[in-house]
């Protein structure tokens, strides 16, 4: 049994005076990580009342950050680090590292409080003047999804694959009918039911004897000693269809193969009808709570391993299973002050959620600068993040074309927009309830020798929509954009966020998502963002004499309490 008390670092080790001059005699991130974990308020720190003694919570805790700290998140790989860093021997003490279902569970813990987490590290990294609550950035990153994009199908072709494995298993329940012929009395939904029944166990028996001759080509192969079960088993397979099944009872040994086969290929038939109806289920349920009731497009897709990821064009991998992280990032020494994962490849829809999250993690935000780039411009967070409080420059995309819409020049006092020809362009009606204002000229249009360039009307008559609200809070953010403050913060866009995914990526190793599930999805990479996080901590723990003087002291009190 491992040995898992007193917490005492000074506890007789291999390697004492190692573990001493290594960790003890000079900063040392174990040391950290030891303090960190004892100034954390976590909910799975409260012990058992009842059971065997349990292992040190806030000393298990400290390995596995400590690991997370180089780049191990997986529970076996924690382990491994445990049994070779000497920062871990001296945090555990004289203990034996648990076993890999202890620390995973420890880890799903974690995983469970993370936003608790989150906001202490907020809390610790406030305290030591690491953020400056005067600006902050958002970006975000695609990561691959832990399911391939080739087991990913759109609404329309999985649709259409329902229909076809319906018309299927029909066409095979009718083709069995006439090898039962006993049962034609029986009405035709029981009759399928029963084939249907019959099919599933005749498949289990097919996958059973599939893996006894697996493992017995293994045993050739490699010399292994079979267990005695399957040394004994002396009926063929034949023998055992008939007896578990009451279908193959009266089949004629020359229909038997054929019988067999069948009933299989209804077993696979059906199995992949279910899982493609309820992926159908799935993506109809998830479309109406994101979008109500309007039609769900052809090519939306729903992936049958996550179901939550999405399809998504990445910039160095091509089109990939992935989800898309942001986080909400503060300019002064870059920490992460809010996440969110989301699903879609559109950066628009994911700045509200990214920016409520970072108000449940730091409180008000209202009174600060933010900057983003063109992908989150919309009049929607425009308006949002007016409504919140918070001075909003954003970068705008710009049109290619000589006679896009950003051409026109509008004058809102005259209520007119004037195009690159130099022509004046009035409102010549409004529509949609009036909200969209149209604006033309007739004559100009008829007399310009470009018109043919400028608009696709078979009119040849060049018309501008206007959203009477929407175009007027865009135009604002345009020239927010364009004056010397806005410039000077727009230049930082790139320096400031867009290191974070590089630290983290490279640091952590982390290329693809691990967990499933848009909720759990969210939790690993708030954990990495955590992490990232902690290491600024570190940093600044390692290079400065007074912030070691406090974890020496916390480390004292705790070793030698008054």
């Amino acid at each position: 049994m491992a040995h898992r008390s007193p917490n005492c670092p000074n506890q007789i080790v291999l390697f004492e005076e190692l573990l001493q001059e290594r960790v003890e005699h000079k900063p040392h991130a174990a040391r950290f990580f030891m303090y960190l974990a004892n100034v954390l308020d976590l909910r799975y720190y409260a012990s058992l009342s009842m059971g065997a003694p349990r292992y040190s919570r806030r000393e298990l805790t400290a390995v596995i950050l400590y690991a997370m700290y180089h780049g191990h998140y997986a529970a076996q790989k924690i382990q491994q680090f445990a049994e070779d860093s000497i920062g871990a021997q001296w945090i555990l003490s004289g203990m034996r590292m648990p076993s890999y279902k202890t620390v995973e569970r420890t880890i799903d813990a974690l995983f469970e409080e993370v936003d608790h987490l989150f906001i202490q590290i907020i809390g610790i990294c406030d305290g030591l003047f690491l953020v400056g609550w005067k600006r902050m950035y958002i970006d975000g990153t695609k990561i691959q999804a832990n399911a391939s994009k080739h087991k990913a199908m759109s609404y329309e072709r999985l649709t259409k694959k329902i229909d076809n494995q319906s018309i299927n298993i029909e066409s095979l329940f009718e083709t069995m009918k006439p090898y039962i012929s006993s049962l034609e009395q029986v009405p035709d939904d029981k009759l399928n039911a029963c084939i249907h029944d019959q099919a599933q166990l005749v498949n289990h028996i097919l996958r059973q004897q599939h893996e006894r001759e697996l493992r017995k080509k293994e045993q050739q192969v490699f010399n292994l000693d079979l267990d005695e079960a399957e040394k004994t088993q002396g009926l063929n397979l034949e023998e055992t269809l008939k007896a578990s099944s009451m279908l193959l009872n009266n089949v004629p040994s020359e229909t038997f193969n054929q019988v067999v086969n069948v009933l299989n290929d209804i077993a696979i038939t059906s199995d992949r009808l279910n899982t493609m109806e309820q992926a159908k289920t799935a993506l109809e349920q998830r479309w109406k709570e994101e979008k109500g009731n309007k039609k769900i497009p052809p090519e939306k897709q729903i992936n049958f391993t996550d179901a939550d990821s999405n399809i998504m064009m990445t910039k160095h991998q091509g089109v990939q299973q992935c989800y898309n992280n942001f986080a909400w990032v503060d300019d002064k020494t870059h920490i992460i002050l809010g996440t969110h994962t989301g699903n879609s490849a559109s950066d628009q829809l994911e700045l509200q959620p990214t920016l409520l999250d970072a108000q449940n993690m730091c409180g008000s935000l209202e009174g600060m600068q933010a900057g983003a780039d063109a992908g989150f411009f919309s009049a929607e967070n425009i308006r949002f993040m007016k409504d919140k409080g918070i001075d909003f420059y954003v970068s705008y995309p710009e049109l290619k074309s000589p006679f896009g819409k950003d051409k026109f020049d509008y004058d809102p006092a005259s209520d007119t927009y004037t195009c690159p020809e130099g022509s004046t362009l009035g409102r010549k009606k409004i529509k949609k309830s009036g909200k969209i204002g149209e604006y033309s000229n007739l004559e100009a249009c008829q007399k310009c020798p470009l018109s043919a360039q400028c608009t696709k009307a078979t009119d040849g008559i060049r018309r501008i929509e206007r959203h009477l609200e929407d175009d007027s809070l865009r135009e604002d953010a345009k020239a927010k954009a364009n004056s010397e403050k806005g410039k000077e913060i727009l230049r930082q866009r790139k320096s400031v966020p867009e290191p974070v995914w590089g630290n983290i990526q490279t640091q952590d190793g982390w290329k693809q998502m691990h967990m499933r599930g848009k909720k759990n999805a969210s939790r690993e990479f708030k954990l990495h963002c955590v992490m990232h996080n902690i290491r600024k901590i570190v940093k600044l723990y390692l290079n400065s004499l007074s912030y070691q003087q406090v974890v020496q002291e916390k480390e004292n009190s705790l070793r030698y309490p008054a």
